[in-house]
């Protein structure tokens, strides 16, 4: 990948920061704006780096003479994934050269003009908006604001506000109503954009089987008469089998107590997580999914991301895999 139309693109497609951008060597340099000096590592790649070597190259940051405080990656075209990491994580710079983007400070500029830069997770979430795009993409049928609004469990004013924001993502109405038409820019930009359900995550561990598990955590939780939906590797499990599922995820609308069957584990040594959402539309999207009973599973836009954010080296492959089994099936529903 040509570095030097990386550098020339940060340079003219984020004019608000006075951005002065000067190379220091074939693999690093220097980026001046009104926020002062960085010095950067530049990655230069033909492919988008995945997750896991983002994550591993972050950990060489403040190594060496240097002493580089980001990356920049100059890569042909951005993925979800690393949008997501580059929109969370101001160490992460990306000039996608094809695309004509940059990923800076949290921030998405292009020389596509678009409504407002797309940012990270700053302010108040807009829950219903997140959720308006996965019912966007769950079927290319038309449909009304209301029929909209009952799908995604929010008002029908928040719909009519969500709506305007989605046109750059092929978001029309017609005379039956309003569709996606671009259901692959939809996903990409929730992947990249969405910042997790927030709320509690309660993480567990025990020696059983992952199954076995979920299974008692499901029935734990029948017990207290609380419903919950599987998600994340168990659930992709089921729609796109891919991997072995590495974590058990339950979504639940109230904390549960398993410490009959379960010990507490830190983040990242857990087999088994409970989530209580913030995102108050994740069992209505799951509902609209599944409408035929109790929906089991959290939407495939939401099992998504939380594959997306599991451990493995081959999250990236289930993630595709889910993408293309459930844009394939767009026109069934």
């Amino acid at each position: 990948m040509d570095v030097v139309r990386g550098l020339e693109l940060l340079e003219t497609v984020v004019p608000d920061l006075d951005l002065s951008v000067r190379a220091t060597s074939s693999r690093t340099a220097t980026l001046t704006s009104r926020q002062g000096l960085r010095h950067v590592l530049i990655r230069a790649l033909d492919t988008p780096p995945t997750p896991a070597r983002v994550m591993r190259e972050l950990g060489t940051l403040g190594r060496g003479a240097m002493a580089a405080e980001a990356l920049l990656y100059v890569v042909p075209r951005s993925t979800a994934s690393l949008r997501a990491i580059a929109l969370a994580d101001p160490r992460v710079i990306v000039a996608a050269v094809d695309q004509g983007a940059v990923l800076i400070d949290g921030t998405e500029w292009s020389r596509t003009p678009v409504p407002a830069p797309v940012r990270g997770s700053r302010g108040r979430t807009p829950w219903g908006r997140f959720a308006l795009m996965r019912a966007l993409v769950r079927t290319g049928a038309p449909r009304t604001q209301s029929e909209l609004a009952s799908e995604t469990g929010v008002t029908q004013q928040a719909i009519a506000l969500a709506l305007p924001a989605l046109h750059s993502l092929g978001v029309e109405r017609t005379a039956g109503g309003w569709v996606g038409r671009d259901a692959s820019a939809l996903w990409d930009e929730f992947l990249s954009a969405y910042p997790g359900p927030s709320g509690v995550r309660r993480r567990w561990t025990s020696v059983a089987a992952l199954d076995l598990q979920r299974q008692r955590a499901v029935e734990a939780a029948r017990s207290e008469s609380r419903p919950v939906l599987v998600s994340g590797d168990s659930a992709a499990d089921t729609l796109a089998p891919v991997r072995r599922p590495v974590v058990a995820v339950l979504y639940s609308e109230a904390d549960l107590d398993l410490a009959a069957r379960f010990t507490t584990a830190p983040p990242g040594d857990e087999t088994l997580a409970v989530v209580v959402p913030a995102d108050p539309t994740v069992f209505a999207t799951a509902r609209a999914w599944d409408p035929h009973g109790a929906p089991t599973l959290t939407d495939p836009l939401v099992t998504a991301w939380e594959v997306a954010n599991s451990r493995g080296p081959d999250r990236d492959d289930a993630v595709l895999a889910l993408r293309r089994v459930t844009l394939d099936g767009r026109d069934e529903r």
